[in-house]
C-alpha cells in the first residue's frame, strides 16, 4: 500500500470531500424546540442534502427515513411526540409567525425530499396529513441557486427549519451558521459545475500513501491516544442530544490505560450492559462528566510527557464529543484516514482489521469498549507504518 491512484479526501463527518468541508462552520445550537425530519430514502445520500447540516448544527434533531411501501409513497408510521407540527404550505396551513405563544408546536416536523416526493409523501399518508400545518412567510424566497423552487414559499429543509426555530425560538443564538454552511456547500457546488472536467484528459496521477495520512500524525515525537466514547441508550421520547456514559482511552506507545463510567440520566438496564460487555456492579462507581473529564486531562498530560498530543478516534460521534469538551489537542478521524488510504467503502473496525490479519494488543479495558480500542489502536499503528 506504498502507492494509490487519486481520488477524492472526503471528510466523513459532513459527508462531502474535504476541499467542501463544512464542519468549521457548524457547531450545535441548543435548540429546545425539537425537529423531526421525515426523510424520503432517496435523498439519504444525495450529494446537495441539507439534512446533514442539521445533524451537525442543532442539538436536539431526529432524522426518520421513511420506509415506503411498495411503489406509492405511503410510509410505516413514526412515532412523533406530542404536540408535534408539520411545516408544509398547504392552503390550509396557518402562518407559524402570527400564531400566539399558546398555540405555537412545541416540535416541528419537516418533510425532505424533491417537492414532488414532499407532496406525494403529504397526499398519501394519513397520519402525516392529520398533524397540525404550519407555513413560514417569506419575501425573498429560497437561496438555493442550483434550481429554481416551484413557489416563492418554496425553501429547501434547512432553510425551513432555521426559519421556524426563528420564529418558535427567537432568543436562540446561532442559527446565522447553518445560513453559512448552506451558502458554503452553494457555493462550492456551483464553482465545482463551472470548473472544466479533467477526468479524461489528464492521466491518473499516484500518490504515496503517507498523503493520506494527517499531518498532525506525521509530527516528530507525536503522542498518539486512542480514544472511545460510548453513547447513554436512547429513551422513547427524549429529544435532548445522547451523552456519553463511558470514556476510555489507550496511549499508543504503552503508556497507559483510561477507563472511566459517567453518569448520565440514561442508565442502561440489565440488557444494555450485557450488550456493552458490563455486569451491573461495573456501573455503580460511575462518576459525573466533568470530574471524568478532569481526570482524562491528568492521564493525557502523563501520556503526552510533554510532547505534542493527537487523539485518534474511529467514530465521528466520539470526534464530537472530544472537539467539544477537549479542545486542547488535534482529534482524528481513523474512519475517514482508512477510507482515503484503500479508496474503498469501509466496513466495520473489526472487519478492516481482521481483513488486515493485524495483531491486536491485550488491554485490561473490559467489554465491547476494550474490543475496539484494541482493534483501533492495532489499525493505527498499522497506518503509521504503511
Amino acid at each position: 500500500m506504498s502507492e494509490q491512484s487519486t481520488t477524492r479526501p472526503h471528510c466523513y463527518r459532513c459527508d462531502k470531500p474535504q476541499s467542501m468541508c463544512l464542519c468549521s462552520y457548524l457547531t450545535p445550537i441548543p435548540n429546545t424546540v425539537g425537529v423531526h425530519i421525515l426523510q424520503h430514502p432517496r435523498e439519504r445520500r444525495h450529494a446537495l442534502n441539507t439534512v446533514r447540516l442539521l445533524r451537525l448544527g442543532l442539538a436536539s434533531v431526529q432524522v426518520h427515513v421513511l420506509k415506503l411501501k411498495g411503489k406509492s409513497a405511503a410510509a410505516t408510521p413514526v412515532a412523533l411526540p406530542e404536540g408535534a407540527g408539520l411545516i408544509y404550505p398547504s392552503a390550509d396551513a396557518r402562518d407559524l409567525a402570527a400564531l400566539p405563544p399558546e398555540e405555537r408546536p412545541a416540535h416541528l416536523v419537516a418533510i425532505d425530499g424533491t417537492w414532488t416526493h414532499a407532496n406525494r409523501i403529504f397526499r398519501d399518508n394519513p397520519w402525516i396529513a392529520a398533524l397540525p400545518r404550519y407555513r413560514l412567510t417569506t419575501v425573498e424566497g429560497s437561496r438555493y441557486r442550483i434550481r429554481e423552487e416551484p413557489r416563492l414559499e418554496c425553501l429547501s429543509t434547512v432553510e425551513s427549519v432555521v426559519a421556524a426555530l426563528r420564529c418558535l425560538q427567537p432568543d436562540l443564538r446561532g442559527t446565522e451558521t447553518l445560513d453559512a454552511a448552506f451558502d458554503a456547500m452553494i457555493d462550492a457546488q456551483i464553482a465545482a459545475a463551472a470548473r472544466p472536467s479533467t477526468h479524461t484528459q489528464k492521466p491518473r496521477v499516484r500518490q504515496r500513501s503517507s498523503r493520506c495520512i494527517p499531518k498532525a500524525l506525521q509530527v516528530e515525537d507525536v503522542r498518539v491516544v486512542i480514544v472511545y466514547a460510548e453513547a447513554a441508550p436512547p429513551r422513547a421520547g427524549d429529544l435532548k442530544p445522547r451523552t456519553p456514559i463511558r470514556l476510555s482511552a489507550v496511549a499508543l506507545d504503552g503508556a497507559g490505560e483510561f477507563d472511566r463510567l459517567i453518569e448520565t440520566r440514561n442508565t442502561p438496564d440489565a440488557y444494555e450492559a450485557a450488550m456493552m460487555g458490563l455486569d451491573a456492579p461495573e456501573l455503580e462507581p460511575a462518576r459525573p462528566y466533568p470530574e471524568v473529564l478532569a481526570a482524562f486531562r491528568v492521564f493525557c498530560e502523563r501520556a503526552s510527557r510533554g510532547g505534542p498530543l493527537v487523539f485518534v478516534s474511529w467514530g465521528s460521534w466520539t470526534q464530537r464529543c472530544l472537539v467539544e469538551s477537549l479542545g486542547e489537542a488535534p482529534c482524528v478521524l481513523l474512519k475517514g484516514v482508512w477510507a482515503n488510504l484503500s479508496q474503498a467503502r469501509v466496513p466495520a473496525l473489526a472487519a478492516v482489521v481482521e481483513g488486515l490479519d493485524l495483531d491486536i494488543p491485550d488491554l485490561s479495558v473490559t467489554g465491547r469498549v476494550g474490543r475496539h480500542l484494541a482493534h483501533a489502536a492495532a489499525l493505527t499503528r498499522h497506518i503509521l507504518t504503511v
